[in-house]
């Protein structure tokens, strides 16, 4: 029994996207010990979004055991003795930016958004990020301390409270079955903090550092957000010392922190939380892959910050197709007992050069599946960078979360999130016009799915907390990514994204056991093995 396309009412406003029928957010089930091996494998199903229209297809059917007459395209093999990261989980972001755009829909369509993202018949998303006071996905930019005052007495999150922040989160818990862990970052200390004054500095490119004497003061912030946050509901799994410490040339709020300025940092952060008796990780870094190792270095050899930091936090904007595996590799194998999180995700740069692009433009997003399946998206390094732009082309929205998900579990990321949930039609809103797409985008009434969703739900239902990665290897024609799970209760679960735009015979071979399943042109397949 598949997912159906629910039915569209043209004479009234409501959520269209695809029906959900639960078949397990846990691809861990549990093994019956008196089954065999060869039996526990017999139950097959695979789930597919495609861009022929499918979205989280199911089809059951028993795996064939026998590699086939004819050869294969491609082999995936499948050792689970080499176990490899354990799983946090995967998710999205609840920024104000959403719960603004949210709140243009219905209580109960606002409902139905959030019992898809977080419901465990929907995404069942186990991981959130948000921002720490103001970003560029907010309406405005304000601080919880705006007094410069050390003691930090008039700090408060009423802000939040006011623009529907701390409303989106806790009605996001409060999901029947919901269960997340929440990752924090600020992008800026308050502006008396810093060296500029400023929350950013566009006119000179630069967003401010924090002043030194005031490492304790942010640091009793970041505590202080943790304690109010707790107090309301949301409790704090994880926090970032600074989003994108490189900075981003003063276009919104940001903090610049060289590798060395992070560790003093942490070295000041870790015992502020301790002793406030708080037991919310510090993730290091939060910025793009290719500078993630420097940080990692600086931090994680420093005996005084080192015990502080739980891990490292990274985006992906250096490149629009490429995973960084080689380097997501190496981090892994200099700091092996310190995961790495993908925090922020997203189709930028929506508008850009291209006059052609938009929600009403003649090659829109707004409603169109088929958009987000053809090579038309562009990113910040488009309109920013010189040509020629070798790591920034136009891409397939659709294959770069699909390629980044599975290329990215299957080189060391033990969790995966993406930005935004929900925004408006147009990509905000954003107080700086720095609009981008996301999984989910709304109009008045009217809720558009995209099948950047489906991608993101389908691996989240089958890639759940405590699941471990185990050694996937690819073999025969380009194109084909795979990453492989096991659960603690022995259940299996199989990622396949095919970017190639052919068909492709593969044989699946698991434990020295073999199936052969088909897997579709540009598609994410998921094989779910159950006894």
């Amino acid at each position: 029994m598949g997912y159906r396309a629910a039915a569209r009412d043209s004479g009234s406003t409501k959520v269209t996207t695809r029906g959900y029928r639960l078949v397990s957010t846990n691809p861990c089930g549990r093994v019956d010990p008196g089954r065999s091996k060869r039996d526990s494998l017999l139950a097959m199903r695979t789930v597919i979004t495609s861009a022929s229209g499918d979205a989280q297809t199911v089809v059951e059917q028993s795996a064939s055991l026998s590699a086939g007459d004819a050869a294969a395209d491609a082999t995936i093999t499948i050792d689970s003795s080499s176990s490899r990261q354990t799983v946090f989980g995967i998710g999205s972001s609840l920024t104000q930016a959403s719960a603004a755009a949210l709140s243009r829909l219905r209580p109960e369509q606002r409902q139905r958004v959030l019992e898809l993202a977080f419901g465990p018949e929907g995404a069942g998303f186990s991981m959130v990020r948000t921002h720490i006071a103001s970003c560029d996905f907010s309406t405005s930019s304000y601080t919880y301390a705006p007094a410069e005052d050390p003691e930090l007495a008039d700090f408060s999150i009423d802000v939040d409270r006011d623009n529907g922040h701390l409303d989106l989160i806790r009605d996001a818990i409060a999901v029947p079955g919901a269960d997340f862990r929440i990752i924090a970052s600020p992008w800026t200390a308050p502006p008396w903090m810093k060296d500029n004054g400023r929350f950013f500095e566009p006119e000179a490119r630069r967003g401010g550092a924090l002043l030194e004497h005031h490492y304790e003061t942010f640091a009793r912030y970041i505590a202080r957000y943790i304690e109010a946050y707790a107090d309301a509901g949301a409790p704090t799994w994880a926090v970032t010392p600074v989003n994108e410490p490189h900075g981003n040339g003063g276009t919104w709020e940001s903090m610049e922190m060289t590798p060395e300025q992070q560790r003093a940092f942490v070295r000041t952060l870790g015992p502020v939380l301790r002793e406030r008796g708080h037991d919310a990780r510090i993730l290091i870094f939060d910025q793009n892959r290719k500078g993630m190792k420097e940080y990692a270095d600086v931090v994680f050899g420093d005996a005084e910050a080192a015990p502080h930091a739980f891990g490292t936090a990274v985006h992906w904007y250096d490149s629009t197709f490429r995973v960084f595996e080689n380097e997501l590799d190496e981090l892994h194998a200099a700091w092996p007992d310190r995961p790495i999180l993908q925090t922020e995700a997203c189709i930028d740069n929506v508008f850009g050069k291209g006059k052609d692009r938009g929600p009403d433009a003649p090659t829109p997003w707004w409603r169109s599946d088929r958009w987000f399946w053809r090579q038309e998206a562009t990113d910040w390094g488009w309109d920013w960078l010189p040509e020629p732009f070798v790591d920034h082309p136009p891409y397939v929205a659709a294959f770069r979360y699909a390629r980044d998900l599975v290329g990215g579990l299957g080189h060391w990321l033990s969790g995966w999130v993406d930005w935004n949930l929900v925004l408006d039609r147009r990509g905000g809103p954003n107080h700086v016009g720095n609009f981008c797409l996301a999984p989910i985008l709304v109009d008045d009434e009217d809720v558009y799915v995209t099948p950047l969703f489906h991608i993101l739900a389908q691996v989240s239902r089958y890639t759940r907390p405590g699941a471990t990665v185990v050694e996937a290897s690819v073999d025969g024609a380009s194109g084909l990514w795979a990453a492989a799970l096991q659960g603690p209760e022995g259940g299996r679960a199989v990622h396949v994204f095919n970017e190639s735009h052919t068909e492709m015979e593969v044989d699946l071979g698991w434990d020295g056991q073999a199936m052969r399943v088909e897997s579709p042109p540009a598609s994410l397949l998921t094989v779910v093995l159950e006894p």
